[in-house]
């Protein structure tokens, strides 16, 4: 196996979501007020990441970065607000009181190979990883072939639980939630290093925090869920009654 310098190894731990601009006036809330935003009802079932990257669609038609991954970002917090409270000077909009995850970034970067779409147009949202972002020639290269939070979550399923997405709790994602008898078990699917600690959360009451790694779910999964079934546990044990969509 070649050398690997430690950048190379931190960009294949850090997660990017790839998600679609398709107009000038997200982005410029991205670029001049540092978010983004993403109704709740078409979020993907993980939103939480290091990084977003932006694929501009046709509307950007003219200019350079058209039907590109051009921008990214270091992620900074996340909010649950409704449209109302997220664009106040459109609160007569229809969608008003609809829910929307924002994500507060960083300044935008732009990558010195911008990843171009050959064929795919209709793009929608696509988790990837910081390395797969630099060395992409095409979006097709961003897909995971076997995502392990895709695993994790379809063996949970599996196992007849009922996996909740996206909740935020101070400010973090939360990637898949648990109801158990006690309270609920939060389950974090990221890598962690020296040099970048997975952040410990000023928890609400009843909430318990799991942090399970995409290399411990591919390299042995039956121990993943030995370790989330051993939390459920200490809560008084799952709960599958019908879930809310807020907690």
């Amino acid at each position: 196996m070649p050398y690997e310098t430690a950048a190379t190894v931190e960009a294949r731990r850090r997660t990017v979501l790839v998600a679609v601009m398709n107009n000038h006036e997200d982005f410029r809330r991205a670029a001049s007020e540092g978010w983004y935003r993403i109704p709740q009802r078409r979020a993907p079932r993980r939103i939480g990441a290091d990084y977003l990257a932006f694929y501009q669609t046709g509307a950007f038609k003219g200019g350079p970065d058209v039907q590109t991954v051009t921008y990214y970002a270091p992620t900074r917090r996340y909010h649950l607000l409704t449209r109302r409270e997220l664009m106040p000077e459109e609160d007569d909009h229809p969608r008003a009181d609809d829910y929307y995850f924002r994500i507060d970034i960083g300044p935008l970067q732009r990558l010195e190979r911008p990843v171009p779409s050959a064929s795919m147009r209709r793009i929608t949202f696509i988790s990837t990883t910081l390395d797969r972002l630099y060395n992409a020639a095409d979006v097709r290269d961003l897909f995971y072939q076997e995502d392990p939070f895709e695993t994790l979550w379809h063996a949970l399923r599996e196992h007849r639980l009922r996996p909740l997405p996206n909740r935020i709790v101070a400010g973090e994602p939360v990637d898949i939630t648990l109801r158990a008898s006690g309270g609920y078990l939060g389950v974090q699917c990221r890598e962690t290093s020296s040099a970048h600690e997975a952040p410990h959360l000023p928890l609400p009451d009843r909430w318990r925090l799991l942090h399970v790694a995409p290399s411990e779910i591919e390299r042995d999964l039956n121990r993943c869920l030995r370790r989330i079934a051993s939390g459920l546990i200490s809560l008084g044990g799952s709960d599958l009654r019908k879930n809310d969509d807020q907690l």
